[in-house]
C-alpha cells in the first residue's frame, strides 16, 4: 500500500494514498473570522470553496510553515452523519511516497480520545511513522461549521 509521508515538528506521519484525491501546491486561503485556529481557511478548488485544515495547528498548536515542500492534500471523507465531503489538509514536508505493508502497522500502545485521527504505527530505518485516519480529523462541531445541512461541498 502507498502512503504520503509528512512531518509535524520532527514527528513523521503517513496518509494512505487511497484517501487522496489530489495533491496541490499551496494556494491563497481566505481566513474565516472567529474560526478555530486549525481551520486555515477556504481555497478555490476547481471553482468551488474548499475548507482547508492546518494539520500542524491541529496536531501541535502552531501554524504550518509555508515551505516549498508544503502541500494542500485534497481528501474525501465521511462525516459523522455519513455524508461524503471533500476537504484540504495543509501538510508540511509532504514530499515522499512510501510503500508499506498493512501488516507492518501495530497498535501504538497509547490511545488519546482527543486525537482520534492518529492510528497505528510502524518503524523504518529513520524511526517511527504514525498513520493518520482522515475520516477522524473533523470533529462533529467542525463538520457542522464547515458543512451546514443546507450547504453542499
Amino acid at each position: 500500500m502507498l502512503f504520503l509521508q509528512f512531518t509535524v515538528d520532527s514527528t513523521r506521519y503517513v496518509l494512505a494514498t487511497r484517501a487522496i484525491i489530489e495533491v496541490v501546491p499551496l494556494a491563497p486561503l481566505q481566513k474565516q473570522p472567529n474560526a478555530p485556529a486549525h481551520i486555515a481557511g477556504l481555497m478555490n478548488y476547481r471553482g468551488r470553496s474548499l475548507p482547508v485544515i492546518d494539520i500542524s495547528q491541529l496536531f501541535a498548536g502552531y501554524d504550518s510553515a509555508l515551505r516549498l515542500s508544503s502541500r494542500i492534500v485534497v481528501v474525501k471523507l465521511a462525516l459523522p452523519d455519513g455524508a461524503q465531503r471533500t476537504i484540504g489538509l495543509l501538510l508540511e514536508k509532504a514530499t515522499e511516497i512510501l510503500k508499506l505493508d498493512e501488516s507492518q502497522f501495530t497498535e501504538p500502545g497509547f490511545e488519546n480520545p482527543h486525537t482520534p485521527y492518529l492510528d497505528k504505527v510502524t518503524m523504518d530505518g529513520q524511526g517511527m511513522l504514525q498513520r493518520v485516519s482522515p475520516e477522524n480529523i473533523l470533529s462533529a462541531m467542525d463538520a457542522e461549521r464547515l458543512f451546514p445541512a443546507t450547504g453542499e461541498h
